[in-house]
């Protein structure tokens, strides 16, 4: 029964050692965007929606507009190092629902960078990208010039870092790199 019991608790904790093994949100992106120019802003989140259509209960402050993405301090962070992914908050007082994206700060321009859940995502094998692609559910977006490349779209993940980290143990994938939205 001992026995039993030690590898129960031993495979929970590896299944849980995932979830810890980020110290921040959003920290294996930074890092695959180029962690001497990106970091962490898990104080800040990104919109479609402009400050007229957020509901003042959340006490977002307007940081940036550029493009169609709104970027908005919170006083606290919305994502948690589990889930660096899209968050839909709802409204308590009217049931609204705003879509969230998560945000990296670009240390030389002092712009915000919106993590838009699109990929460029290489195979070591041309004929491995559509088994890839249909493997995680990715919505392809465009071809690239080298055959072995693709733009996806992630369509549901809990966690882009998660992802990153399952793709980088993909014995296909060659390169996970996420694009960024942010000013010129």
């Amino acid at each position: 029964m001992n026995k039993l019991r030690f590898v129960l608790l031993l495979a929970l904790f590896l299944q849980s050692y995932q979830a810890w093994s980020f110290s921040e949100p959003c920290q294996l992106v930074a890092k695959m965007a180029g962690n001497n120019e990106y970091q962490q802003e898990p104080n800040r989140i990104a919109s479609l929606n402009p400050p007229a259509d957020i509901p003042k209960e959340w006490k977002l402050e307007l940081l940036e507009n550029h493009g169609a993405w709104y970027v908005y301090q919170t006083d606290k962070p919305w994502f948690t190092k589990e889930n660096c992914a899209p968050l839909t908050k709802k409204s308590l007082k009217d049931n609204s629902k705003v879509l969230f994206m998560p945000v990296l700060l670009n240390k030389k321009t002092g712009h915000n960078a919106v993590v838009t859940g699109t990929f460029i995502i290489k195979v070591y094998h041309k004929r491995d990208l559509p088994k890839v692609v249909k493997r995680y559910g990715f919505l392809p977006v465009s071809p690239l010039p080298n055959p072995e490349s693709m733009i996806v779209e992630v369509r549901t993940t809990d966690s882009y870092d998660l992802l990153i980290q399952t793709l980088d143990r993909d014995k296909d994938v060659d390169l996970a790199l996420p694009l960024l939205s942010e000013p010129r």
